[in-house]
């Protein structure tokens, strides 16, 4: 009691990483999982190698979920960042091994569909609609890559 820091009962804030932001650091950083999910070589970004084992396997083991889709939306409201067409590679400038304290400068960002932007009203759906089609086409298309 006397003298030892509280983590629980703050108000708000808290200012620590997002429990999905250090689920997925550690998932990523498990290096008995190499070959499913990895850090890049250059350590500031990270591969998902094998979609349909990582979503079978991995998600439910961090997430109450097993849906890939539903993952790379996540990703996307923290701002990460497709980094090469051909592959599952995300990266988000905090987002570094072994620089995990860096993880609390991540922020979930405003949906779309905000109305702070009234002129884009018409235009925001629309790209969103396009966006998730876009998202749920490559995962098809490396779903069936992976079983060839």
């Amino acid at each position: 009691m006397d003298g030892a820091p509280t983590t629980s009962g703050s108000a708000g804030g808290g200012g620590g990483p997002a429990p999905f932001l250090i689920k997925t650091y550690d998932m990523v950083d498990e290096s008995t999982t190499d070959e499913i999910v990895s850090w890049s070589p250059n350590k500031t970004s990270f591969v998902v190698w094998n979609p349909p084992e990582f979503a079978r396997v991995l998600l439910p083991v961090f997430f109450k979920h097993n849906n890939f889709s539903s993952f790379i939306r996540q990703l996307n409201t923290y701002g990460f960042r497709k980094i090469d067409p051909e592959r599952w590679e995300f990266a988000n400038e905090d987002f570094v091994k072994d620089q995990k304290h860096l993880l609390k400068n991540i922020h979930r960002r405003k949906p779309i569909h905000s109305h702070s932007h009234p002129q884009g009203s018409m235009v925001d759906p629309d790209r969103a609609v396009l966006d998730e089609e876009i998202e749920r086409l490559s995962q098809e298309k490396a779903a069936l890559e992976a079983k060839f």
